[in-house]
């Protein structure tokens, strides 16, 4: 890796994680989705393309044909969407070894990591698709 893919790496966690004993988790999942060549699918690089900063992303959003756009290309952006803070770093560089694929962020902070899409689709239905 490359540290501009560091930086790059590092800035999605910062911008994904509210807790610092989620980021080893989120870079394990993201390491993951790459090695299986999926998209990284982050909501921060979409606002990024946007422009600009949202509550929620919605799935218009998800539309934008950006290079920034990870639910449009595959691998890492081509750059950093923030500057990352020291634990994203160390995040990128010792990620935590899981077999996670998707992680959902609650709308009380709490992070929750599945393995499967069926299992992820089960928790953003109870979380987010039932809490409106």
């Amino acid at each position: 890796m490359t540290t501009h893919e560091l930086m790059t790496m590092a800035s999605l966690i910062e911008e994904e994680a509210t807790e610092k004993v989620d980021r080893d988790k989120i870079a394990s999942v993201f390491y993951n989705r790459l090695a299986e060549g999926m998209m990284l699918q982050t909501d921060p690089t979409v606002l990024y393309a946007h422009g600009e900063h949202k509550d929620r992303v919605f799935y218009k959003d998800l539309e934008i044909d950006d290079p920034y756009n990870t639910y449009k290309i595959q691998g890492l952006p081509p750059g950093p969407i923030a500057n990352p803070g020291v634990m994203s770093i160390e995040a990128v560089l010792a990620p935590a070894d899981t077999d996670d694929m998707y992680f959902l962020a609650t709308s009380t902070g709490d992070v929750l990591f599945s393995k499967t899409l069926a299992e992820h689709n089960r928790k953003v239905n109870e979380h987010i698709t039932n809490k409106k």
